[in-house]
């Protein structure tokens, strides 16, 4: 074809194509020399070469099948690792098929059966599907191949991993540019008649994809062929024209472009907006729910297992909203901010909008925060959907634009400001329809915005029970996933258990769990508890059924795997690289990486973006608790030990709010007894290292918290701890904890030590800040509010949600409500910010209840008042 000298950004998918390897052949070459020098000669690529995304081996990895030498696939393993790191590809990018030299021939030699079936298979013509149906034929080929099979588990796609079996196996790959690419593997090698000598080079090549703006496809292939004079690559100039270093091929044109070439430019643009905005759709819609786990959300609908999303004005509230009306207003041109709690459907509610658009043929991306200045800006490398951004908003149209789960990205901005930029300029040439979890817009967006960036702000509606709830578990049964109402029954029976379903996230778990499980549910903890448990007893099963067996079942894989993700801060927008976990996984647990990979399949959604596999769990709230359900069990373990060194490192890392709580709440349902004494020794251990030091003030932290909060009697112990500690950041943390348990001789020290010192309140203030995101999570302690203008709506929304909860009066000990208003009224006294309106009624409130019955000294009560007359006032 003529050169249609495409830009780097035009190839959509480029791959690595290696074949007849032959690791162990004896060649007049060393055979390793080869392949060190086919790993230097991909590291200086020739330019023009764009970055590859897959490598695929086309058989004959070994020479003799790891017959003559059982270290042939060991070197084969240890030169793909090699060259997956030179490319910055997983493992998992490698995706193979044997070939004949792949089979161990001497199985059919020795073994008469597996000798017939083969002969059977080359005389007279059986279909090799047809062959390898039935367990015993499929033992027959595994046998020839055991080695092979055993090598091909630590990589991507092979003929151990597709689903329909030892024959073949097929992917689809997602690339760039809305192209999506089928990739197949054929099983040749197992009825080849004899095993040829291996040749004496290597040759490879590199092929990519590419589009022209015609809408022709076209594939650049870059072969290269091994030179025994020079003991290197080079071009195989026979296979290209002369003086080139690539050829071309034409292989065809997408489906949906027509022939006639001379189309208007807006009439292109609509077309690449089209199946940008239904590739974008399959993206979302692949995502799975809590229950059914096994259908997407895209399922939910075409099973009809879909209970239709309600929203409400944010400020206002007035009546529901329903998908398809305010779908129309995204049409007509307004931006919309829809918020809602965590677990409440958001996402489940952008696929539903989505929809609605579609229906009437008004187009849309769903884009990642992090796509966002790739398409604004002139960035190398655009993902598939960026680049459709782009061509669009070149092409002067002004798509409708869904980001999902904004609050997801905000750690990846240095400040909310900079965020509302990158908005404020989409908000130029789209229409923007944006999910976020509300407190994360009041705490870090709300006060900055300015009002001027949504038309519109709306509010999830909460499930009823006897609405949303009722219709869902009918809709559950008509398509029979349940096979009555008991659940419903059960639900109705429990005034826990009916708030609960208020979160669509809630009521389906409750749903998966059923009946009597759901009956054992008391609070969110033992939902979570429950649920998983249920939930890996199923994977266990499923494991088995396919012969993946880990040393400690699919629960302690999970956690295992949200622990790395956690201690390696591997997370970019709740999604880690699944290959990578795999792999790191394996090590930890002992467990095969395809098992693993399994097993990780049955909580986490996972998709393949060109060369890369990404992960994410089904809601992240899960990953959260399998961080502490690995915490309980590596501090039990501990503390059985008697190993004070090992608890230390175990809390070595600062926890989330929403981890600590689920951990507290473990380790008071199935912590170990002598657990008090263990932190205590921890503590004192954890002091004798370099006083001052992050890791020690992080781990003292942490103890002090699980002190007051799980165990006994924790006065004592945390007094003693208190009365020899010397460091500002530990007494503070250690006068928290006794003042949560109720110590008043602990808040007066507390109050007299910030009278006193400017520093002491700073310090105070801060660490609030930080445990409430307000301050950077990644800093160290210390903690220091030092700057009046910074803003602490995060720390005030929190701080007055807890005083507003029913049971904060019942359940929270009155020395620690003082410390919660005290430090509250110091925020706003010290930024001279005042409380105002319903944040003020809040705070009132609980100044006359710690009046009424408290116990508290009243001079302490005094100050508390006046504070509160300095802090706040009626607007």
């Amino acid at each position: 074809m003529s050169d249609p000298k495409p830009a780097r950004s035009d190839f959509t998918l480029t791959w690595l194509h290696l074949a007849d390897l032959h690791v162990g052949v004896d060649s007049g070459h060393d055979r390793t020399e080869m392949l060190a020098a086919l790993a230097d000669d991909v590291r200086r690529l020739p330019a023009g070469v764009p970055p590859i995304d897959q490598v695929i081996v086309s058989g004959d990895v070994a020479f003799s099948g790891g017959a003559h030498d059982a270290a042939e696939y060991q070197r084969a393993d240890a030169f793909l690792r090699t060259l997956c790191k030179a490319l910055g590809l997983g493992t998992d990018s490698v995706l193979m098929v044997p070939g004949n030299h792949d089979v161990d021939r001497t199985i059919a030699v020795g073994d008469d059966d597996v000798r017939r079936w083969v002969d059977e298979l080359r005389t007279r013509g059986r279909p090799l599907d047809e062959a390898i149906a039935g367990d015993r034929d499929r033992l027959r080929l595994s046998v020839r191949m055991r080695r092979y099979l055993a090598f091909a588990l630590g990589f991507g796609q092979s003929v151990t991993s597709g689903d329909v079996g030892l024959g073949y196996w097929t992917t689809m790959i997602d690339a760039r540019d809305d192209v999506r690419v089928r990739i197949s593997g054929v099983n040749t090698g197992v009825t080849h008649d004899r095993e040829r000598s291996g040749p004496e080079g290597i040759g490879y090549s590199i092929g990519s994809l590419f589009r022209t703006r015609e809408g022709d496809f076209g594939l650049r292939v870059w072969p290269r062929v091994w030179s025994p004079r020079h003991a290197g690559f080079h071009v195989d100039v026979r296979a290209v024209p002369a003086g080139a270093e690539y050829v071309d091929h034409d292989i065809g044109r997408w489906a949906e472009v027509t022939d006639r070439r001379a189309e208007d430019r807006n009439g292109e643009m609509d077309r690449l907006l089209e199946r940008a905005s239904a590739r974008s759709a399959r993206r979302l819609g692949a995502r799975r729910t809590a229950y059914p786990l096994d259908l997407s959300i895209a399922e939910l609908h075409a099973k009809g297992v879909y209970v239709p999303a309600m929203f409400h004005r944010y400020v206002g509230g007035g009546g529901g909203i329903g998908a398809v009306d305010l779908a129309a207003q995204v049409i007509a041109g307004q931006s919309v901010l829809v918020l809602g709690e965590p677990g409440s459907g958001k996402s489940v509610a952008a696929y539903a909008l989505l929809t609605a658009m579609h229906t009437v043929g008004a187009p849309a991306l769903v884009m990642r925060v992090s796509e966002l200045p790739e398409a604004l800006d002139d960035v190398p490398g655009r993902t598939d959907l960026a680049l459709a951004l782009r061509r669009a908003l070149d092409g002067a149209l002004r798509p409708i634009l869904i980001i999902d789960g904004l609050d997801e990205t905000l750690a990846e901005f240095d400040s909310s400001a900079d965020l509302l930029v990158l908005l404020r300029r989409l908000r130029e040439t789209c229409t923007l329809v944006v999910t976020c979890r509300r407190r994360e817009f009041e705490d870090n967006l709300a006060r900055s915005y300015g009002g001027d960036l949504f038309d519109a702000i709306v509010m999830m509606t909460e499930w009823s029970l006897e609405r949303q709830f009722a219709d869902f578990v009918d809709r559950l049964i008509a398509a029979h996933f349940l096979d009555d109402d008991g659940v419903m029954q059960t639900v109705r029976g429990s005034a826990t258990l009916a708030r609960m379903v208020s979160r669509p996230l809630f009521a389906r778990m409750l749903t998966f769990l059923g009946q009597t499980a759901a009956g054992a549910v008391s609070d969110v903890s033992t939902l979570y508890a429950e649920y998983i448990d249920k939930l890996s007893a199923a994977a266990d099963t499923a494991l088995a059924g396919v012969n993946c067996v880990l040393p400690a079942g699919a629960k302690q894989v999970w956690s295992g795997a949200a622990w790395v993700i956690f201690s390696k801060a591997l997370l970019n927008e709740e999604r880690f690289s699944a290959g990578a976990v795999h792999d790191l996984v394996a090590t930890e647990t002992g467990g095969h990486p395809r098992c693993v990979a399994r097993a990780l399949a049955q909580i986490c959604d996972e998709w393949r973006v060109a060369g890369r596999v990404w992960g994410r769990f089904v809601h992240y709230s899960f990953f959260e608790y399998l961080v502490a359900c690995h915490l309980l069990d590596e501090v039990t373990r501990a503390v059985r030990e008697k190993s004070s060194e090992k608890l230390v490192a175990t809390l070595a890392l600062d926890l989330t709010p929403e981890i600590r709580h689920f951990l507290v709440d473990e380790l008071r349902l199935s912590g170990p007894p002598e657990l008090g004494p263990a932190l205590e020794a921890a503590f004192r251990h954890n002091s004798l290292r370099a006083k001052a030091s992050p890791r020690v003030r992080t781990v003292g932290n942490i103890i002090a918290y699980l002190l007051s909060r799980v165990v006994p009697d924790a006065q004592t112990p945390l007094r003693r701890l208190a009365t020899d500690e010397d460091d500002m950041f530990l007494q503070q943390s250690l006068l928290w904890g006794l003042c949560h348990v109720g110590d008043v001789q602990a808040l007066d020290h507390f109050v007299k030590r910030s009278r006193a010192s400017a520093q002491w309140r700073a310090w105070n203030r801060g660490y609030l800040m930080y445990y409430y995101g307000d301050l950077d999570r990644r800093d160290d302690p210390p903690y220091v509010d030092s700057d009046r203008r910074r803003p602490w709506g995060r720390t005030r929304e929190r701080s007055i949600a807890l005083m507003s909860s029913e049971s904060y009066r019942l359940k929270v000990a009155s020395t620690r409500r003082f410390l919660d208003l005290y430090t509250l009224y110091e925020y706003a006294i010290w930024r001279e910010d005042a409380i105002t309106g319903t944040d003020a009624a809040v705070a009132e409130t609980s100044v006359r209840d710690l009046w009424e019955s408290s116990g508290i000294d009243g001079d302490l009560l005094r100050e508390l008042q006046a504070m509160y007359a300095a802090a706040c006032r009626d607007e």
